[in-house]
């Protein structure tokens, strides 16, 4: 077993100890997928073995931010691990691969996907009023361009006019900014 993995899958072994070293796990899942793709691993599943408790590392974390698990309910590692390859197959059925083309890594015992809350269907759970003061005290710095912008945007909604706008600030987070402030508001006017 580790003759393979040592022969045969050495650059791909020493790839993935640094990745992981520097990355927590799921970040590596992606890697991990690059590196089935390249159809240059000969076994896979000794890849898979080697490296699952540093790929699952920080998988626990996510498990108990799901609905399915209590905070203090211990996790089985072959939960963990099953997890992780529901997510490493996520990604491989993206590319139109999956788990399957790369025997003998073990196959999902479980079916993950129904169990990640829905960030949307959450968005229910928030506090309106707590939105709209944020909202309120944010907007405040406004720049004269981006107020003008803001309420012509806010009007449009707000009477169903169905104007179209572009808006381009120089900044990323300006945008994301400007955005997130709009749809805060709006979202607490259910429109």
């Amino acid at each position: 077993m580790a003759r393979g993995l040592l022969e045969d899958n050495h650059e791909w072994r020493i790839c993935l100890e640094g990745a992981i070293a520097m990355q927590p796990g799921r970040a590596c899942h992606q890697l991990l997928a690059v590196v089935l793709l390249t159809d240059e691993v000969t076994e896979p599943h000794i890849l898979w073995d080697h490296f699952k408790a540093g790929l699952c590392d920080d998988v626990k974390h996510k498990l108990h931010q799901m609905t399915h698990y209590q905070a203090n309910q211990e996790i089985p590692e072959e939960d963990v691990y099953d997890y992780s390859l529901w997510d490493l197959n996520r990604i491989l059925v993206k590319i139109g691969r999956s788990l399957a083309d790369f025997p003998p890594i073990s196959l999902l015992q479980q079916e993950w996907g129904h169990r990640i809350p829905n960030p949307l269907l959450q968005a229910e759970q928030y506090d309106v009023d707590e939105m709209a003061a944020l909202v309120n005290e944010q907007r405040a710095v406004f720049n004269p361009e981006q107020a003008a912008a803001f309420y012509a945007i806010l009007e449009s909604v707000t009477n169903n006019q169905g104007h179209l706008f572009l808006f381009m600030l120089l900044v990323a987070v300006g945008r994301h900014f400007f955005a997130t402030l709009l749809l805060l508001l709006l979202g607490g006017e259910d429109k």
